[in-house]
């Protein structure tokens, strides 16, 4: 019996989770305040513990995946993340939620680096863009149910946001342990080195930005050297993968776009809610116009990447589609559901065919370190993104308060400058994604002739 749909609804459901949980803790940081009478450096952890340990796991994911199997570690990811969902609903201080959503983004982290292989495994070549493309649905979803979700388990109690992943959880469990085929694993070193110098490094750095603390950043400054030397002396990604150009240039393309991708519906949130002063119910009824459109244009994009012989030029249209009508919600504040709806569509119909080109570019025993390759670059665009937003309210808004500060405030604060040179700071940036697609098309094309001026010369030598 053919379970590659069953498999794909599995992998699909566990990118579902991590995508509503990555937004909707947002709306619970001022009831947490509440309960555990925490200052805003605590609060802020909360949310990057979890985004810092998603992206460090990515690291040995590549080894541990091979000596256990994907399915292996893909339900160890799963149980990590819905044991330590329950940990945090049952939290008695602040410390334990930061230290329970470190654990979870570890277990978020090993459900992405596994569940687009395992996808990719189980279709054939000629299905796998599709098959992408369904489980992208799966983000645009979560994106627009994190929000109004997270609005009404609030207004009943934070810890439900967290106790809600647990029975759905044990059922994806369950299915995937029946569903999914077990692989041969292969016996591997496990580069620790390179997880705790990443570790080490992050930490610091991301708090730093985020916090505005020239210290955390001094901090990591000093790091960085021996971080370097310990890449250098054990790389995260194999060479052989790296002196792929396509893989590289594709890769560096969806970390530029990944900027505003993951950026927009943040910002607009905050904007909405302090500057506003609407609800977070509100705020995300107004902007689900981006996750809909993700949810028509994800399949769209697999789809003509399966038939349409040069990839590329989907993604270069859905970076233009997405990051010029953000340009003009950045500067004019004003059209914004409509201009989201296709900012939205062209988002997913660029990272559709990119996620698929990047995890195909190789062999089939790089598909592993290509995910979370691109994964890893994607989430470092995404905190970068997420932790530079109070350095533009600071600097064209004038407040002199954090981003945590502005986002539990009771009080309308009037950040639209900041908000409005923030979203075309990363409009900007992800815009510059088209020069490395453009480099792509022109590598493509050098190696179409190479190949039809080998063929001609081989038919010349033989007709001599």
């Amino acid at each position: 019996m053919d379970h590659k749909y069953g498999i794909l609804g599995v992998t699909t459901l566990s990118t579902l989770m991590a995508a509503i949980d990555s937004t909707i803790v947002y709306l619970a940081l001022p009831e947490m305040g509440n309960t555990f009478h925490s200052g805003i450096s605590y609060l802020t952890l909360v949310i990057a513990a979890y985004l810092i340990s998603t992206t460090v796991m990515l690291v040995p994911a590549i080894e541990i995946t091979k000596r256990i199997g994907n399915r292996n570690f893909y339900i160890i990811g799963f149980s990590l993340f819905t044991a330590s969902s329950l940990l945090i609903a049952i939290s008695i201080s602040i410390s334990m939620v930061i230290f329970f959503r470190f654990i979870e983004g570890i277990g978020a982290g090993i459900m992405a680096s596994s569940d687009i292989p395992i996808i990719l495994g189980a279709f054939r070549k000629g299905e796998r863009g599709k098959a992408i493309g369904l489980s992208s649905i799966a983000w645009s979803v979560g994106t627009l149910i994190g929000p109004v979700l997270g609005g009404f388990l609030v207004a009943i109690n934070w810890r439900y946001i967290f106790l809600i992943n647990v029975p759905i959880g044990i059922a994806a469990m369950y299915a995937g342990f029946r569903i999914i085929g077990k692989d041969k694993p292969v016996k591997t070193r496990i580069k620790y080195k390179s997880t705790i110098s990443m570790a080490v490094f992050m930490i610091p750095l991301i708090v730093g930005i985020s916090l505005i603390n020239i210290y955390y950043m001094l901090i990591s400054l000093a790091i960085f050297p021996v971080f370097l030397y310990i890449q250098i002396k054990n790389p995260v990604i194999d060479p052989a993968l790296l002196r792929n150009i396509k893989f590289s240039l594709i890769t560096l393309a969806s970390f530029l776009e990944s900027f505003v991708f993951f950026s927009v519906l943040f910002a607009l949130s905050l904007y909405f809610q302090s500057d506003l002063g609407y609800s977070s119910i509100e705020a995300g009824l107004i902007i689900f116009t981006y996750p809909v459109a993700s949810i028509i244009s994800s399949p769209i994009g697999g789809m003509l990447y399966d038939k349409y012989p040069n990839p590329e030029a989907i993604m270069a249209i859905g970076a233009l589609l997405e990051c010029i009508p953000v340009l003009f919600i950045a500067i004019y504040l004003k059209f914004i559901p409509e201009l989201l709806l296709i900012a939205g569509f062209g988002g997913s119909f660029f990272w559709s065919p990119s996620t698929t080109m990047i995890t195909d570019a190789h062999e089939e025993k790089f598909r592993v370190q290509a995910n979370n390759a691109m994964l890893i670059l994607r989430n470092i665009g995404i905190i970068t993104a997420i932790s530079i937003l109070p350095l533009f309210i600071l600097y064209f808004s004038g407040i002199n308060v954090s981003l945590g500060d502005i986002f539990v405030s009771s009080k309308r604060i009037n950040i639209s400058a900041g908000i409005s040179a923030y979203l075309v700071f990363t409009s900007l940036v992800s815009l510059s994604s088209l020069i490395f697609i453009f480099m792509y098309h022109m590598k493509s094309k050098s190696n179409e002739t190479m190949k039809e001026n080998g063929k001609g010369t081989r038919k010349y030598q033989i007709i001599k």
